[in-house]
C-alpha cells in the first residue's frame, strides 16, 4: 500500500507551496443542464464555486462526443488524432476485430464479453491510448507530485495496482482478463482497484451510486492531505440522462453537487477548502433527447458487412460499420466503394445529419446536399486560431464568416473536431453525425429511445461548462475553449 507521506515537490521551487488541484469531471452535464441546475437552486455547491471563480465561455467537447473519446481528450490534451481513441466502438485494423468499450450489453457479445472487459479497462489505457502522449497523472507524478484518480476510466499512470480483492484477482487470472493495471499513486476505481482502504461502501453499480462512492473516497483523501492532483469523476448524471433524458436529470445533478459538497465539507467548509485547493470543474459532453432511432446498416445492404471476428473474414468483407449513440464510422476493407460513394449512401438516411471523409488530401464535409472542403493552413481562421483553407459551401457546417474568421454556433469548433477524428489512425474512412433527435443503433441493435444520447457534432451534444477557481496563474482562455485545454491548465497550475 502506498505511503500517505506527502512526496517531495520537485516541480516547484523550495518555499513555494502551490495549492492542491481538484479536477472535477461530471459526465454528461452539458451547458444547458448545468445552467438550469444552477438557476433552479439544485446545485448550491457548484453555484458557490461559480461565485468564487471564473465560468469561462462555453467549452467544446471532442468529436465524437462520447465518453472514452472525451475522457481521453481531458487526460491527454488531445483529440482522437493524438489520443488514438476514436469512439465507444471501433474497428481495430491490426487485429481485424471490433473494439467495444461498453455501448450496450448486446454490443459486447459481438466480440465476446471477455474481450470487451479487457478492452474497456486494460486495453483502453495500456494498448489503445497513445504512448506518445502523457496523461495528466503521468505528467504530475513525473514532476515529483502525487496524483489521485477516483473512478476515472482513462487512468494510465506509473504505479502498478493489482485488483484489490484477492478472490477477484484469482478469478480474473483463471478466465483470462486483467488482474492489474497501471495508474497514479492514489488509484480508486469502483470496487476493482483501491490503493488505500478508505472505508467507502462497496460500489458495484447497484442503483447507480457511483457518485456517492466517489464522495466517500474523495473525502477520505482530502482529510489526509493525500494528493497534489485529484481527478474526481462523477458518472451518474450521464447514466440518468440515458434512462430519462436531459429533462429528467436534475435529481442526478443534485446528487453530483452533494458529492462535491462532501469533499468540501471534509476540508471544513468551502472557505477552508479553497484556501488549500484550486478547482477545475467541467463536463466531457452533453446529451440530447432521443425520439427516433436509425440503423445505418441498410445503407450498406448490398455490400459484405464485417460482423465481428467471431463471424466474419475481413478479407471477404467490403466494409466494417461501427455505430454507437449518435455517431457512426465506416471502415473500408477489401473492394470497398470510394469514401464519397459510402458517404452518399449514408446521407440518404433520415437520421444522418453530417458526413465527412478525406479526398485528395482535403477534409470533405457534407450536410443537406451541400459540401465544403477544408485543408490545414491558409488564411482562414477558426475561433481557436487554427489556420485553414476552406472552399465550397460554408453551410455544410453553418459557418459564418467575419473577415478571415469562420465560426459556427450549431457545430462549434467543427473544422478542428472533424479533422482530428479523420486524422486518427483508428478512425473509419467515413464518419457521420446523427440528426437532431436521432440515435444510431449499435452492433447489438440497442438504443436509448425515450432517454438521452450523445456523440454527434452538434452543439447540443458538445457544449459543456468549464469553471476554474483559484488557479495560479489565472487562466486566459479564448472565445471557444476546448476540453483539450484542461491538460495545459493542470500543467500551468503546477508550473510543469
Amino acid at each position: 500500500m502506498p505511503s500517505l507521506r506527502r512526496h517531495q515537490n520537485t516541480a516547484i521551487d523550495a518555499g513555494l507551496r502551490q495549492k492542491k488541484l481538484v479536477l472535477i469531471v461530471i459526465d454528461g452535464l452539458g451547458r444547458p443542464l448545468f445552467d438550469r441546475a444552477v438557476q433552479e437552486g439544485v446545485a448550491p455547491t457548484i453555484a458557490a464555486l461559480i461565485e468564487r471563480g471564473t465560468l469561462h465561455a462555453p467549452c467544446v467537447s471532442s468529436f465524437p462526443s462520447l465518453t472514452p473519446v472525451c475522457l481521453s481528450a481531458i487526460a491527454t490534451g488531445r483529440h482522437p488524432d493524438g489520443s488514438f481513441i476514436p469512439g465507444l466502438t471501433w474497428y481495430r485494423r491490426g487485429e481485424d476485430r471490433f473494439v467495444e468499450y461498453g455501448s450496450s450489453f448486446n454490443a459486447t457479445l459481438v466480440e465476446g464479453a471477455q474481450m470487451a472487459i479487457n478492452d474497456a479497462i486494460l486495453n483502453l489505457n495500456h494498448l489503445h491510448l497513445s504512448q506518445r502522449e502523457r496523461t495528466v497523472f503521468e505528467v504530475v507524478e513525473d514532476a515529483g507530485l502525487v496524483a489521485a484518480s477516483i473512478n476515472y476510466y482513462v487512468f494510465r499512470g506509473r504505479v502498478r495496482h493489482p485488483l484489490k480483492h484477492r478472490a477477484v484477482s484469482a478469478l480474473a487470472r483463471r478466465i483470462g482478463v486483467f488482474d492489474a493495471a497501471y495508474g497514479p499513486t492514489r488509484f480508486h476505481f469502483g470496487d476493482l482497484f483501491g490503493s488505500e482502504r478508505t472505508g467507502a461502501k462497496p460500489n458495484l453499480g447497484v442503483k447507480v451510486r457511483h457518485d456517492r462512492h466517489a464522495a466517500e473516497v474523495g473525502a477520505w483523501l482530502v482529510t489526509r492531505d493525500a494528493f497534489d492532483l485529484m481527478l474526481f469523476y462523477l458518472p451518474d448524471v450521464d447514466m440518468a440522462q440515458h434512462r430519462r433524458g436531459p429533462d429528467g436529470a436534475l435529481p442526478a445533478v443534485a446528487a453530483a453537487d452533494a458529492s462535491i459538497a462532501a469533499i468540501v465539507a471534509a476540508a471544513g467548509g468551502l472557505d477552508p477548502f479553497l484556501e488549500r485547493h484550486a478547482v477545475i470543474l467541467l463536463a466531457d459532453h452533453g446529451q440530447t433527447a432521443v425520439r427516433e432511432t436509425c440503423d445505418l446498416a441498410p445503407a450498406l445492404a448490398d455490400l459484405d458487412l464485417f460482423a465481428g471476428s467471431l463471424r466474419s473474414d475481413p478479407t471477404a468483407c467490403h466494409v466494417a460499420l461501427a455505430a454507437s449513440n449518435r455517431v457512426g464510422m465506416v471502415y473500408r476493407l477489401a473492394g470497398a466503394p470510394p469514401s464519397r460513394a459510402i458517404a452518399g449512401r449514408l446521407e440518404r438516411l433520415d437520421g444522418v445529419d453530417v458526413s465527412a471523409f478525406v479526398e485528395d488530401g482535403a477534409f470533405v464535409i457534407r450536410r443537406a446536399g451541400v459540401e465544403l472542403r477544408a485543408r490545414r493552413g491558409g488564411s482562414d481562421r477558426d475561433p481557436r486560431g487554427n489556420a485553414w483553407t476552406v472552399t465550397g459551401d460554408p453551410d455544410a457546417l453553418l459557418l459564418v464568416r467575419d473577415g478571415a474568421l469562420l465560426a459556427s454556433v450549431a457545430y462549434p469548433n467543427g473544422l478542428e473536431r472533424v479533422a482530428c477524428l479523420l486524422e486518427c489512425v483508428n478512425a473509419g474512412e467515413v464518419v457521420c453525425s446523427a440528426a437532431a433527435g436521432f440515435e444510431f443503433r449499435d452492433a447489438g441493435g440497442s438504443h436509448h429511445l425515450g432517454g438521452g444520447s450523445h456523440g454527434s457534432l452538434s452543439a447540443d451534444d458538445s457544449v459543456v461548462p468549464l469553471l476554474t477557481v483559484g488557479l495560479d496563474p489565472t487562466p486566459t482562455l479564448g472565445p471557444e475553449p476546448s476540453i483539450t485545454d484542461v491538460h495545459a491548465l493542470v500543467r500551468g497550475h503546477f508550473g510543469i
